[in-house]
């Protein structure tokens, strides 16, 4: 059985712009439950709203010592998002994840952010097909 990454990720995503403080983060992450933000833009000018993933930003980027009106664009990574499709295998998505060291990863899918994946997931994951 081949399990692709629409199986297992979390949807939907709550996004943020690279404007957004620090502290609209925090409060966007603890009112959500979640531990990282997709920051984007979104580009209108085509048939349909595009999504241009900016950055990420984690919990570790703004639970370290930063002013808490920061602008996402100061905290957030942007070099290393790592973006997978919906139909991408499990087995793949996990073994990027391991090759960049990151714990989340975006799910895309047509231009459009479907869903995340993150080291928790995967975790459950294997609780849920391999353990009895």
């Amino acid at each position: 059985m081949r399990i692709q990454v629409k199986d297992f990720m979390s949807a939907p995503v709550t996004t943020a712009s690279s404007e957004a403080t620090v502290r609209e983060i925090r409060a966007l992450m603890k009112k959500e439950g979640i531990n990282a933000v997709p920051i984007v833009s979104y580009s209108k000018d085509k048939p349909t709203v595009e999504t241009t993933i900016q950055g990420i930003v984690t919990v570790s980027d703004i639970g370290k010592n930063v002013h808490e009106d920061a602008p996402m664009e100061n905290v957030m990574t942007s070099s290393n998002v790592l973006v997978v499709h919906t139909d991408s295998s499990a087995q793949s998505a996990a073994k990027m994840m391991l090759r960049n060291n990151v714990h989340h990863m975006v799910v895309m899918d047509d231009g459009k952010i479907k869903g995340m994946i993150s080291s928790l997931d995967f975790v459950k994951l294997v609780a849920e097909h391999t353990l009895g």
